[in-house]
């Protein structure tokens, strides 16, 4: 004889209770899936605009854009030439006006230059730049890190990591007003002295000091149009002042993710190294060479914040649109370029997409430094993780 269990008695609120929570738990999926194919779709949007606003400059001039320096953006008259084979001189009403009779096509229509715009310049603005950048924070930002990790007191590490990181906050016009009005004037100039010290005009004192030097004179020395040599006018607002305030400005970022890194360095591979017989310099070597993937990584970030940096670089560094054969020289970025030039392009198709197009270059720039850093930060300890599970 079969039995019949009587309904259990159901709390009330029970069923409201449950669906609630599930779809609360729909709720919190759809949104962080849509939070992340928003990201994603906005830089697919980004990508999509900016190559679509550089189609006429990649129809105009193609691959030759990446390797031409030149930027010539103002069409010039096309002059005359006399059986000499030297420009016409214009005697006519206009003389005042155009002093050289300009050459007209078969339609009588003034004839002018076409536009040369070529991404070489700021390219290597650049990396000029950037490279000083790192030549300057890499060793202070290393130093720091390996300070607060195995030097620094306590009670010290916490405010030291706090004015580091402060670096990163200050709004990069600060970093650029800086160098315009302190770190220019005192790069630049005539040398000055207090005593024996110096004091000013840095750029000239170094001239001095390191000019005669085998391998170094073309640094402050270049030939001249009539082939004569001539030294290099040294004003401060060159790529080395440029390069110096984006080392500055980088160095909160490397010394961050350096610190953390050498912080997850396991303690038996230090105390190894010691109890082997190594220094406290040999021991710290053997934690660079740990981590050193970890570190490069970084250094790539820094590069990354470095080579898309725009009005500290634009105040100091001017837009002078030419590949500078010695750091003492003027010189522009992509960023900077454009910056300075794109409200005078608003109305030139050609031009508005050549900026377009060193943005884009730009942009794949920095996608490809921080894919590295991420793979070189990120993969390379997940990779070692798993090899020691």
């Amino acid at each position: 004889m079969s039995t019949i269990t009587p309904p259990q008695e159901q709390k009330p609120g029970h069923r409201f209770h449950k669906t609630g929570r599930m779809n609360s738990d729909l709720f919190m999926r759809i949104g962080a899936a849509a939070g992340a194919w928003v990201i994603l779709l906005m830089l697919v949007a980004l990508i999509s605009v900016v190559t679509a606003a550089a189609i006429p400059s990649i129809r105009a001039y193609g691959a030759h854009f990446l390797f031409s320096s030149e930027w010539q953006p103002n069409r010039l008259p096309i002059l005359k030439l006399g059986p000499n084979g030297k420009p016409i001189k214009n005697h006519g009403r206009n003389r005042f006006t155009e002093p050289w009779v300009i050459a007209r096509d078969a339609s009588g229509q003034p004839m002018y230059t076409p536009e040369r715009l070529g991404a070489l310049a700021p390219v290597v603005g650049t990396i000029q730049s950037s490279i000083i950048g790192l030549i300057v924070a890499v060793p202070l930002s290393l130093g720091a890190a390996i300070f607060l990790v195995r030097l620094a007191p306590r009670r010290l590490k916490g405010p030291v990591s706090f004015l580091i990181e402060f670096l990163a906050a200050i709004p990069s016009i600060a970093y650029g007003l800086w160098g315009m009005f302190v770190l220019q004037p005192w790069l630049g100039g005539p040398p000055r002295w207090f005593g024996k010290i110096p004091t000013g005009g840095m750029e000239a004192h170094l001239r001095d000091w390191f000019g005669n030097w085998p391998g170094l004179h073309w640094i402050f020395y270049t030939t001249g149009a009539n082939g004569n040599e001539a030294a290099i006018s040294l004003t401060g607002r060159d790529i080395f002042c440029g390069g110096l305030v984006l080392g500055i400005m980088i160095v909160p970022i490397i010394t961050a993710i350096s610190r953390d890194v050498l912080a997850n360095v396991p303690r038996a591979q230090i105390e190894g190294a010691i109890a082997l017989g190594a220094t406290w310099w040999q021991s710290c070597k053997e934690m660079l060479k740990y981590s050193r993937s970890g570190l490069f990584g970084g250094i790539m970030l820094g590069l990354a914040r470095a080579s898309g940096e725009t009005m500290a670089v634009l105040m100091v560094m001017g837009s002078t649109v030419e590949i500078a054969k010695s750091p003492f020289q003027g010189g522009t970025t992509m960023s900077a370029l454009i910056a300075s030039l794109y409200s005078e392009a608003a109305t030139d198709e050609i031009q508005r997409g050549a900026l377009m197009e060193i943005a884009l270059i730009l942009l794949a720039m920095s996608l490809l430094f921080n894919v590295a850093a991420r793979y070189l930060v990120v993969g390379g300890a997940s990779s070692r993780t798993a090899m020691a599970v």
